[in-house]
């Protein structure tokens, strides 16, 4: 996963969710995952993760990217589905869906938001070392799952991985995760060195956390209020299912609709 595209979707984008504040981005994130948690039919579901499509359209950036980044948890989500198989295909797609539009939020959040933004605005309510932890730790993950991903790559090119080979396959890997451990802790030392250098003395300065509302956040909450309403309505009164697929066919015109439009506009 390359943070330096993420960053750069987060810092340089145009679109309506760019400029709402963080605050207000996580509210509506917030409103985004309590719908899918507490909504189990599929076409709802469906229209909901289509729905995203459409705003991550609005968001003016590449939107195949966006939605490959999103799609990792495709994978854990249809093995879970296959191991609690009952025979029901829409049960599955439930499974899948609850991964997809979940994840897809939480793309849709970093991807337009810059995280030294989103760690002021969870900083106050959570202990003060958690966050700083959180902060400073955010690129290390991803920097340790690129040095994993360059390590199998340098093992299938010298031989390290080959077909049909599990116990060698193993042994070899077992030795570059000791390698990458290692490289792991040259990087977080150098790293500290690094914030030292820049003036870090246990804690990170904080930058805007203003609260005040503006058109693209009232864009953003009205939208997350939105599907919330719609799949809190069809939680409490099963009734309003039978509207669940008009819900979902008013969702691909809107996609179509704002596929054009973007397509025009640019």
């Amino acid at each position: 996963m390359d943070v330096a595209i993420i960053d750069y979707y987060a810092n340089h984008g145009k679109s309506f969710l760019h400029k709402a504040k963080a605050f207000w981005k996580i509210i509506f994130t917030a409103l985004i995952i309590a719908s899918i948690i507490i909504t189990n039919e599929f076409y709802l579901l469906l229209g909901i993760y289509i729905a995203l499509v459409t705003i991550a359209i609005w968001t003016k950036l590449p939107v195949t990217k966006i939605l490959t980044i999103a799609a990792y948890p495709a994978i854990f989500a249809l093995i879970f589905a296959l191991a609690s198989w009952n025979g029901s295909w829409l049960r599955a797609g439930v499974i899948m869906l609850k991964a997809l539009s979940a994840a897809l939020t939480m793309v849709i959040l970093i991807v337009t938001t810059p995280y030294p933004d989103i760690f002021n605005v969870i900083r106050p309510i959570v202990p003060k070392i958690i966050a700083e932890g959180l902060f400073v730790t955010y690129r290390s993950v991803f920097i340790l799952l690129e040095l994993t991903d360059d390590l199998i790559k340098g093992l299938k090119v010298r031989g390290g991985i080959t077909r049909r080979k599990y116990i060698n396959n193993v042994k070899n890997f077992s030795s570059g995760i000791g390698l990458l451990l290692v490289r792991g802790f040259d990087f977080s030392e150098k790293f500290y060195g690094v914030m030292n250098v820049r003036g870090y003395g246990g804690k990170i300065s904080s930058g805007n956390t203003q609260k005040s509302i503006s058109r693209d956040d009232v864009i953003a909450l009205i939208i997350g209020i939105l599907i919330f309403v719609v799949s809190l309505g069809t939680t409490i009164e099963k009734s309003l299912l039978e509207f669940s697929f008009y819900i979902l066919v008013f969702s691909i015109i809107a996609l179509i609709i704002s596929s054009i439009y973007v397509q025009f506009k640019s």
